[in-house]
């Protein structure tokens, strides 16, 4: 603790001290002034205190000392309080603190009952001393005590709602600044949980496109290799286990390419890949599907497509590699059309068409791999539609020509 902050709890205790003392002194001269408006306490002919008045002081000053517990307990000072307004006649000041501080606390009904019968006790105590002054034999003494004691009365009124209510206020202020920070720090925690959901989703999306195809493509190779060997052609076996042992390089690599990417920050929706190249990713990518065993039938029409934004570069590098990753686990013979078009001016649109007929090396697959599209299309503004009809399966994709990406937007490590 700072020596700065072990100084605030001293200075509020001296600031609560003083203004108790600030209080109880206005309180005996509010008490003083209540017992000259009575001939009961005060003789009007010799203006010394009576026996009465004696009394009366007493106990005034005995319900003075209720005054440092106006926080605390405010329900006892508006007891003794209104008991010396109204029983003992005195003067209703520690009433009206009391009752400040009741009003600016009040939540409940019978709360503002007891507020209200405190304002009552005001007005007889007034009442009280109006009549006592009545009988006040000096005439002009009449008339100024009314006058003072109802211009009293008015400003006790006063300044009893207006302190209890901007009490009220100045308290409903600060919850709702509570409770905006409140619901600040939650909607933090919110975003940051998003964050988090969609980082992990980019994270699956980019292990499923990037790995899917390189094990598919493995696990065929090595069933290959497994008829191979079990035909006894060992002038292919060499052959097949370097493409095999290629296959898992590859796999490897995009693993280590993935996981450099989540350390140095995060995973990006177009992570990881490498600066794009135009069409001759496209074309990299058939070659490898082809080197799998898939047959391609493509029909490229691209216009500008190697200055399009990189952004939509690698969303149509990924769609394309998913679709092909697909045909190659689920085509009934290995064959797929691939039809993909585009120009600055009507963006970009892809379809991928195979048969589904017959039964594939691969269990059905989970529909992982047409979410990842579908939001990879969406990311860009675009959409994905897949049908499944008798005989063929079709995923047609449209993207925009977008704007290039952000400045947010980097591309990760190379793969």
């Amino acid at each position: 603790m700072t020596p700065r902050n072990r100084q605030r709890p001293v200075l509020r205790l001296l600031a609560s001290c003083a203004a108790v003392v600030l209080m109880m002194f206005v309180g005996m001269l509010v008490l003083t002034s209540a017992m000259m408006t009575s001939p009961r306490a005060l003789d009007p002919r010799t203006d010394e205190i009576t026996d009465f008045g004696v009394v009366q002081f007493m106990l005034g000053m005995l319900v003075l000392l209720t005054l440092p517990w106006y926080r605390r307990l405010p329900s006892l000072l508006l007891a003794v309080g209104a008991a010396n307004a109204v029983i003992v006649q005195a003067d209703p000041y520690v009433l009206a603190v009391g009752l400040a501080v009741w009003i600016a606390r009040c939540r409940q009904r019978w709360h503002w009952a007891v507020a209200g019968a405190g304002f009552a006790a005001i007005l007889v105590n007034a009442a009280i001393h109006l009549n006592a002054l009545r009988h006040w034999p000096d005439e002009d003494y009449q008339r100024t005590g009314q006058l003072l004691v109802a211009a009293l009365t008015m400003i006790c009124l006063g300044l009893v709602l207006g302190i209890s209510f901007w009490a009220r206020q100045r308290r409903s202020a600060e919850q709702a600044k509570v409770q905006a920070q409140a619901a600040q720090h939650s909607a933090g925690e919110l975003t940051d949980e998003l964050t988090r959901q969609r980082e992990r989703h980019d994270l699956a999306r980019e292990v499923h496109d990037t790995l899917a195809s390189r094990l598919s493509g493995l696990s065929l190779q090595v069933g290959s290799l497994e008829k191979t060997t079990q035909r006894g052609e060992t002038e292919q076996l060499d052959e097949a286990l370097r493409t095999t042992r290629s296959y898992a390089d590859q796999a490897l690599l995009d693993l280590r390419t993935l996981l450099t990417s989540l350390r140095e920050g995060g995973v990006a929706p177009s992570a990881p890949a490498r600066a794009p190249a135009g069409a001759q990713d496209l074309q990299d990518l058939f070659d490898d599907s082809t080197a799998t065993g898939l047959e391609i039938r493509p029909y490229i029409l691209l216009d500008g497509y190697s200055s399009a934004p990189a952004a939509l570069q690698r969303a149509v590098f990924r769609i394309t590699q998913e679709a092909l990753t697909n045909a190659l686990r689920h085509s009934a013979d290995r064959a797929v059309s691939v039809r993909i078009g585009g120009d600055p001016q009507r963006g970009m649109s892809l379809e991928f068409s195979n048969r589904s007929t017959g039964q594939s090396q691969f269990a059905g697959g989970s529909g992982t791999g047409l979410v990842g599209v579908r939001e990879r299309a969406e990311l860009l503004g675009g959409s994905a539609e897949a049908h499944q009809g008798d005989d063929q399966f079709t995923l047609r994709v449209r993207l925009p020509w977008a704007s290039p990406e952000p400045s947010g937007d980097h591309p990760a490590a190379p793969s």
